[in-house]
């Protein structure tokens, strides 16, 4: 939440990358996971760098942004909870094209 999504991916992928084969998780999954993750850091307060983007760009009111936005969060934050707790959301894709 603290440094922006683009920067948290260059910085922290290559810390967990050798973390995923001991612990026993698809890269796929992890990256799909980890991009989700991100974008509710961006979309969220106190510091979300996507959510001051759009209210400078549309001129809108920060609280408005947040209550407009809530339903959206809540879809993202069940589905990243979903995916975390079932990695066959995320590889039914993958394992399919192979």
């Amino acid at each position: 939440m603290i440094v922006e999504g683009n920067i948290t991916i260059i910085i922290l992928t290559p810390l967990f990358i050798p973390m995923l084969a001991q612990y026993g998780i698809d890269p796929v999954h992890f990256g799909i996971f980890f991009v989700l993750a991100i974008a509710i850091g961006t979309l969220t307060p106190p510091l979300g760098t996507i959510m001051f983007a759009t209210c400078s760009i549309t001129k809108t009111k920060i609280e408005d942004f947040i209550v407009a936005s809530l339903p959206f969060l809540a879809i993202l934050a069940l589905f990243t909870l979903a995916l975390a707790y079932i990695p066959a959301l995320s590889m039914w894709l993958p394992t399919y094209v192979k």
